[in-house]
């Protein structure tokens, strides 16, 4: 639909006010136009549509009122769907970004989780390794080979051999490992002992025509070797 305000020659001069009718005619055509904006489609006339005649300057400023409405509505829409896709768009946003920060959480955990399994690995390595050097000192003949894999690495089951082999199998059958474990730790206290420290806390005491001298030294003489082997691994 079309409109135009030229006014035909012969015509008589307009009349004041709307034009009968007109006020239908212009609503039917705002709509139909607001349809087409609404639409996004491209409008294409025929020239069969009947053309909207603007006759009077009252039918003129209500036309202009009705498209000015209409285009303030449809610039509503325009701006409520636009607000629409941004709150879409910035929730998106917020479900990765929670999604990617509770991967990364997750991530982090793991990387926790797997550094302290590492850090008790080595801790019973160390403590593992400290008890061998321990039971080799109590017992010379002791081999860590000499038990089977589970055995060898059951710090229980250690304490539990020595304790057998010094004391024989009444002291470890039926027995409670904290009975065992105070046993072991019995045995373990004489041979950690400092060797030098033991002769200074007996004072030094006379027995010998030299004084104690000899002992003192070979004390003293134990104690380094001991410090020289400290560093020392487990021979088997």
């Amino acid at each position: 639909m079309f409109f135009n305000r030229s006014k035909p020659q012969n015509e008589p001069a307009p009349r004041t006010g709307l034009t009968d009718g007109i006020e239908d005619k212009i609503a039917t055509f705002v709509r139909e136009w607001g349809a087409l904006k609404r639409s996004k489609r491209t409008y294409t006339p025929d020239g069969t549509e009947p053309v909207l005649k603007l006759l009077t300057d009252a039918d003129t400023a209500l036309f202009v009122k009705a498209m000015e409405d209409e285009t303030a509505a449809i610039e509503v829409e325009i701006n409520a769907e636009i607000a629409a896709i941004k709150r879409s768009t910035l929730a998106a946003i917020a479900q990765k970004d929670a999604e990617i920060a509770a991967i990364n959480r997750d991530i982090e955990a793991t990387k926790a989780r797997i550094a302290a399994q590492d850090d008790e690995i080595d801790r019973r390595a160390s403590s593992l390794v400290s008890l061998v050097q321990t039971a080799e000192k109590i017992d010379p003949m002791f081999k860590i080979d000499s038990l089977d894999t589970a055995r060898a690495v059951n710090e229980n089951e250690i304490r539990k051999e020595i304790v057998r082999r010094k004391f024989g199998a009444i002291a470890v059958d039926g027995k409670s490992e904290a009975y065992i474990d105070e046993r072991f730790e019995s045995l373990a206290a004489r041979v950690n002992v400092d060797p030098f420290a033991r002769v200074v806390a007996d004072g030094l005491a006379p027995t010998s025509a030299d004084g104690g001298k000899a002992a003192a030294d070979k004390a003293y003489a134990d104690y380094v070797r001991s410090l020289q082997d400290a560093h020392k691994g487990t021979q088997h």
